[in-house]
């Protein structure tokens, strides 16, 4: 019996410790978090509304160099490409296209907090990443109804990502934020790379008197010309508004609304830009096939952090409660039945009698 009692309270007890360190621990420290292997892929879909033609421009056509109404496509690849602790390093890859003709591929690096996915300064000196700010990649594990602060890759600078409502997307209760950009010039490289970075003076006057242009802006223009230099400097603003249907659980992008702007303008001397016509007007979202894909593997994750962290932890508990109630009641029982006294040994027959010792001898 008390081999019986001190079993049942050793188990209970490490059954109670386990459910703690599952609950509070394990899961929150080791599960919740983005593993080193992760890598998602992505699909969008939709319209360039307008979409600029930097060839066709360079040469003079700006019949040619304004495109409208063109389908495009966006594939996004988001990789861990290496952890260090808490820390991990994580690729966002992007290939645009425009009919089925690449126009865009970029490649954006951050070191990312693994749980809350915020962008961290303390990283492995061998990573080459953006010292960017805020959520980059994806919302956290555990997303509250609050707004967060994010990255914007083309301008290099932060928005509010405002919480709007809960929402049914995908059989999956999501919370919905919303990024408003307002015009802020683009300083990303990559996205540069593809723009002209100056114009000819004679090809923006085609432009003032081509009616490519709204009317008080074709006015202001025609004012610029006579003080602009035979190669005019271009830069580029960047204005977004984007809807993102977030899983609370795993912090998974179900799907996105995007209307986004690159901006045209005229770099004036002293610093002030000009702008002209959109480089690029997009409207794109998730596609279907991807939608579904996210929220499969926001089920999966959801259905892992709920047995570890939840489930498991309960049984555990359960089993830790019965177990030391049995101890108590085995231990109580034992008590009230008193010490077992062991019965007095018998007295048995004695010795049978035998000839004396005087018999022993004739």
């Amino acid at each position: 019996m008390t081999k019986t009692r001190i079993a049942c309270a050793v188990v209970g007890v490490l059954s109670l410790v386990a459910a703690a360190l599952m609950a509070w621990w394990i899961t929150p420290s080791y599960v919740a978090r983005v593993p080193s292997d992760k890598n998602i892929s992505r699909n969008y879909a939709g319209t360039f509304e307008t979409l600029l033609d930097p060839q066709a421009l360079a040469a003079g056509n700006l019949l040619g160099a304004i495109k409208q109404k063109v389908p495009m496509t966006v594939a996004q690849d988001v990789k861990v490409e290496s952890t260090s602790g808490n820390t991990a390093l994580v690729s966002d890859s992007r290939t645009t296209e425009a009919a089925g003709a690449k126009v865009e591929q970029t490649k954006w690096q951050y070191a990312v907090d693994r749980k809350s996915l915020e962008a961290v300064t303390s990283h492995p000196s061998s990573w080459n990443v953006i010292p960017a700010k805020g959520l980059t990649v994806s919302w956290p594990f555990g997303a509250q109804k609050k707004n967060y602060e994010g990255w914007t890759p083309e301008t290099q600078t932060t928005t509010p990502l405002t919480y709007l409502r809960s929402e049914q997307k995908q059989g999956i209760t999501t919370y919905v934020y919303e990024a408003k950009v307002a015009p802020t010039k683009i300083v990303d490289s990559q996205i540069l790379a593809a723009l002209p970075k100056q114009l000819p003076g004679s090809l923006l006057k085609l432009l003032a008197t081509a009616g490519n242009l709204p009317a008080a802006q074709a006015a202001q223009l025609a004012q610029l010309l006579p003080t602009l230099p035979a190669e005019v400097p271009m830069a580029y603003t960047f204005q977004d508004d984007s809807t993102f249907w977030v899983d609370p659980d795993t912090g998974l992008v179900i799907d996105v609304q995007r209307n986004q702007q690159r901006i045209a303008a005229i770099a004036l001397p002293t610093g002030t830009l000009v702008p002209l016509i959109p480089a690029v007007a997009a409207t794109y979202e998730t596609t279907p096939a991807s939608q579904k894909q996210a929220a499969d593997d926001a089920s999966n994750g959801s259905n892992v952090i709920s047995w570890l962290g939840v489930y498991i932890p309960i049984i555990l508990l359960v089993l830790g409660v019965v177990l030391l109630a049995l101890t108590a009641f085995l231990f109580w029982r034992g008590r009230r039945r008193g010490p077992t006294v062991p019965p007095a040994p018998t007295a048995g027959p004695g010795p049978a009698a035998g000839p004396g010792p005087e018999a022993t001898h004739p």
